[in-house]
């Protein structure tokens, strides 16, 4: 049986193992926290706000952007002025003292859209006198300060909002309603994309197989080897392009084909030119309104001549609407023939000359 002795000191040791650990950890929150600590010397600094904006104590504090303490309290100043409504005391390592200065601000910031608040003090300048320890820093109000204050409820409205919705649009998935509802809800559209998938797998298989037309493209080394000659022939045509064989080479490489060309157009834009400006037979014609004027009443004369031949007026418009005159010229016509094929019968007969005298 162990004595009483013993016993105390394994408590003892038990008490100082624990004492030990909680040491440490202690410790350890107070680094990773920031850098004031234990084992820094730190001095206190004020500054008043019209509204703390959610900041909290152990909140960082920050030099231009490097961390150097951590907001130790956040009250009530009981001041008249409503701009200092809100103290806020910070712990900052009295290193930094020098670079805090009467010109320096100090900014109430977050990190990102719902991070949490902190304090950023700008440098000061050579200019400004430093701030003496226990000493106040000007608080600067900015557009992002009233926004950061006000609406911070705003954002958890929204916030509310934006759940509520994205609760009903859940509810109304589950329940298969609207498009996503059905696309999630409706076996069917399963069964259709299995039987797509099934048809794209059966598809595959016949054409590793070499089967249908997509499998003989996919298989047949005849296809390769044509698409391989013609794709050889067109690379020697574009070999004898460039070295500048051939009529195609010299239609592309050939400068003076471009400089006819070229001269082509500047003659065809200057005989336009000339034919705008009225000059030569085609200006002339284009042009000139007297022309135009007696081409114009040669049309109409020629139509009314060829409206009065459609009424048979005159002798042309007899000759094209009179039946008798066809008729006759029909009858001439056969009689014609028959003398030309007597004629052609018997010459004699029509070529004999008789005399006689007395």
């Amino acid at each position: 049986m162990p004595e009483h002795k013993d016993i105390r000191w394994s408590q003892l040791k038990v008490g100082i193992v624990a004492l030990s650990g909680l040491t440490l950890l202690a410790v350890a929150v107070f680094l990773i926290t920031g850098e004031a600590g234990f084992f820094t010397e730190t001095v206190s600094l004020h500054t008043y706000t019209p509204d703390a904006g959610g900041l909290k104590s152990g909140a960082v504090v920050r030099l231009a952007g490097v961390d150097i303490g951590n907001v130790q309290a956040v009250n009530l100043s009981g001041l008249e002025d409503p701009n200092e409504a809100v103290e806020i005391v910070m712990r900052v390592n009295s290193r930094y003292m020098p670079d805090i200065r009467s010109d320096s601000q100090v900014l109430l910031a977050a990190e990102g859209l719902l991070g949490e608040r902190y304090i950023n003090i700008s440098r000061g300048s050579s200019s400004g006198q430093p701030i003496p320890p226990d000493g106040t820093v000007p608080f600067r109000q900015t557009a992002e300060f009233s926004e950061l204050v006000g609406g911070s409820r705003d954002l958890l409205d929204n916030l509310n909002v934006l759940t509520n919705s994205l609760n009903s649009v859940v509810q109304s998935i589950e329940t298969g309603e609207g498009t996503i509802g059905k696309l999630i809800r409706d076996d069917s559209l399963y069964a259709r994309l299995d039987h797509a998938v099934q048809g794209a797998e059966q598809l595959v298989d016949n054409i590793n197989a070499g089967e249908g037309s997509l499998g003989k493209l996919a298989h047949d080394e005849e296809f390769y080897n044509n698409v391989n000659v013609t794709v050889t022939k067109l690379l020697t045509v574009a070999e004898k392009i460039e070295s500048g064989e051939g009529t195609l080479a010299r239609l592309m490489n050939d400068p003076s084909l471009y400089q006819d060309a070229r001269r082509l157009m500047t003659s065809g834009s200057t005989m336009i030119d000339n034919i705008n400006q009225g000059q030569g037979t085609l200006g002339k014609l284009a042009t000139d309104e007297q022309f135009y004027t007696k081409l114009n009443s040669a049309v109409g004369g020629l139509d009314g001549l060829l409206a009065g031949i459609r009424a048979g007026d005159g002798t042309m418009g007899r000759l094209f609407t009179d039946p008798s005159l066809f008729n006759t010229l029909n009858e001439t016509t056969l009689e014609v023939r028959e003398l030309m094929a007597d004629f052609r019968k018997d010459p004699k007969r029509f070529l004999t000359i008789q005399l006689k005298i007395f």
